[in-house]
């Protein structure tokens, strides 16, 4: 690309971008800031100085300076939670509720305003601790020796005992009646897929046979009462 076409793409590049000045961030979360930030981000300025410039070496940032961003962050929110309920404390100042809201939302914001103080104390003291060396064996500030310890292994549980089979339940006086018979070969082998190996000829209902049975009863009794033995 010629330098004149380059130098009037950046031109035009300028000019749609809105001339918005930074605001100030007091009060404002890390994730909002982050967010206007990439809002108003020069992309192909950015671009350019990542291919211009060498890539920055890493900063060491302790874990205690991560926990103080985020009680701050939370102290922000709760700050503003105090202050909506202080605002609709005022609109409406003889109700009840919004009395015990503003109450609690202020103890929770000096709360967590107390907790990102605190937070905050220790990520400075974290910094002015040396940072850990990637070999705890190398000479130097911050060297450490790491005594690792020999861990035992974990044994295996032990192996189940079998569970001892059930007993068989005694069958019905209906099903020891009734009549069974052998499959046939072609069902012998479909029976290898979990069916039983007998099947039954006819359905057994205990009720009709116990009527079967009362009948023949009844019958042998009037043919007793028939027979003369005399005739």
């Amino acid at each position: 690309m010629k330098p004149s076409i380059a130098r009037m793409l950046d031109e035009l590049t300028q000019d749609a971008q809105p001339t918005e000045k930074e605001p100030d961030f007091t009060g404002w979360t890390r994730r909002e800031i982050v967010d206007w930030q990439i809002a108003h981000m020069d992309y192909h300025a950015a671009v350019r100085q990542a291919r211009l410039s060498p890539a920055p070496e890493p900063k060491y940032i302790p874990r205690e300076q991560f926990t103080a961003w985020d009680a701050r962050d939370a102290a922000i929110l709760a700050e503003r939670a105090a202050k909506a309920a202080a605002e609709r404390l005022a609109e409406r100042p003889g109700t009840a509720a919004a009395q015990i809201n503003a109450r609690a939302t202020r103890e929770a914001a000096d709360k967590a305003a107390r907790a990102a103080e605190a937070a905050e104390r220790l990520a400075e003291e974290a910094k002015l601790r040396p940072p850990p060396v990637e070999n705890p064996d190398a000479p130097g500030p911050g060297a450490a020796t790491i005594e690792t310890e020999a861990k035992p292994k974990r044994q295996p549980p032990p192996p189940r005992e079998p569970e001892p089979e059930p007993e068989p339940k005694p069958k019905e006086w209906w099903e020891e009646r009734a009549h069974w018979r052998k499959r046939s070969p072609r069902e012998e082998e479909n029976a290898r897929r979990g069916r039983p190996l007998y099947k039954c000829i006819y359905e057994y209902d205990p009720i009709d046979y116990f009527y079967a049975e009362q009948a023949e009863l009844e019958e042998e009794d009037e043919q007793e009462d028939d027979y003369d033995p005399f005739e």
